[in-house]
């Protein structure tokens, strides 16, 4: 019983997902099409259009995910097993002990991220906060920042087999991920895009009158 609620709560939280991205490239496209800046080229609608549709299936996905990670967390929560409560029990099958692996693979990268930030922020008040990371199963963790702006990590080995952590910048506004090497710069890059954002808003804002 305990294994059907738990799947069932992960994949209302995945369709939770993919409606919110249909829903925020359906809001980009629109908002593209109707406010596309006075003067650009016609050739460039059709692109500005598909650039806005990516950026509103970006921003408003992670926005959601903010309220979605209760759910994500609730459904993980819940025992893939019946007979106790308690997290380290054996499980009864292999499916169930699929589910125990995924939840502490998760979890694993999500502190995995916090405790390697201190490499990028030594104020151990903002990424060191393991709660504030997202886990996955693949090693890779999501921190969100803001609408549209998220904090990736990802572990890698060099030539000599050294593990390296990388903590890369991921916006709606650029695909382009910039690599961060401390808190500082990570800083700089939000308050470009934020001075970038309010400029765009101000030039496109005439053409909508």
């Amino acid at each position: 019983m305990n294994t059907f609620v738990r799947r069932t709560a992960a994949a209302l939280t995945e369709a939770a997902d993919a409606v919110t991205l249909v829903a925020g490239a359906a809001t980009g496209a629109w908002a593209g099409y109707t406010y596309v800046p006075a003067g650009l080229d016609a050739a460039l609608h059709l692109p500005f259009t598909g650039a806005a549709a990516l950026a509103g299936a970006f921003a408003v996905n992670a926005a959601a995910d903010l309220l979605l990670t209760p759910a994500r967390r609730f459904a993980q929560n819940i025992p893939a097993y019946a007979h106790t409560q308690e997290q380290g029990a054996v499980p009864g099958d292999l499916d169930e002990a699929l589910g125990q692996v995924a939840v502490a693979a998760e979890d694993d990268a999500a502190r995995r991220a916090a405790q390697a930030a201190y490499r990028i922020d030594l104020s151990k008040g903002l990424l060191s906060n393991a709660e504030r990371w997202r886990g996955y199963t693949t090693g890779d963790a999501i921190f969100y920042l803001a609408p549209g702006a998220v904090l990736h990590h990802h572990r890698e080995e060099d030539q000599y087999g050294v593990l390296l952590h990388r903590y890369l910048l991921l916006t709606a506004e650029d695909p382009t991920p910039v690599p961060i090497t401390n808190i500082g710069q990570l800083h700089h890059e939000l308050a470009l895009r934020a001075r970038e954002t309010t400029k765009a808003t101000v030039e496109v804002a005439p053409s909508t009158v």
